[in-house]
């Protein structure tokens, strides 16, 4: 469990099956995975978000009067609960997130720590994307930048929800969150 990546699916790689994203929870409308470059103006082809990223993409898109979109799913961590209670375990939070540049969208992975009881004991977040500092892509309009997050896992944690949001900043209009190479990975301390 230690050293590597917990989460199902975390690079997008996995063939979607109908609207399922693979790992990623119940179907909903507007999440999917997309071969780069296969969506009009956000890459071209041949050219990926991220170095080390795979053919495909974590892709959120709706239109509404603002509001968010969140995916997430749920590691069972309660085999290490003895270095967990012990203090000894940290967890570590990344990925690539971004949207259009200067987009009124922004993005983010959220990891919140649960007892056996469900009871919340904490969480660790990546910043919300800037979408203004994101850089120019090589060619289209979205680009993606590496955000990172880590902590002390509680004492208690049995199992860990991670949560891919996305959020509009603006009033109105087509929002779009865009991720890739997600990971959860947690590591024992001496």
């Amino acid at each position: 469990m230690f050293g590597h990546n917990l989460l199902i699916n975390g690079n997008a790689e996995a063939q979607m099956k109908g609207k399922a994203v693979p790992g990623w929870g119940d179907p909903q409308e507007g999440f999917s995975t997309p071969e780069y470059g296969s969506v009009g103006s956000e890459w071209d082809w041949g050219l990926s978000g991220c170095p080390a990223c795979g053919k495909q993409y974590f892709h959120l898109e709706w239109e509404a009067d603002g509001g968010e979109r969140s995916f997430s799913q749920v590691v069972d961590v309660s085999h290490q609960a003895a270095a967990i209670d012990a203090g000894k375990v940290t967890g570590t939070l990344d990925g690539y997130f971004g949207a259009f540049r200067d987009a009124d969208t922004s993005d983010h992975l959220v990891a919140t720590y649960f007892d056996e009881s469900g009871k919340e004991l904490g969480m660790i977040e990546t910043p919300w994307v800037d979408t203004k500092a994101l850089q120019p892509a090589k060619a289209g309009s979205t680009s993606l930048m590496a955000l990172e997050a880590h902590g002390p896992v509680p004492a208690g944690t049995r199992k860990i929800a991670v949560k891919l949001v996305a959020k509009a900043t603006g009033t109105s209009g087509s929002y779009l969150g865009l991720a890739d190479n997600l990971s959860l990975v947690l590591n024992q301390t001496q």
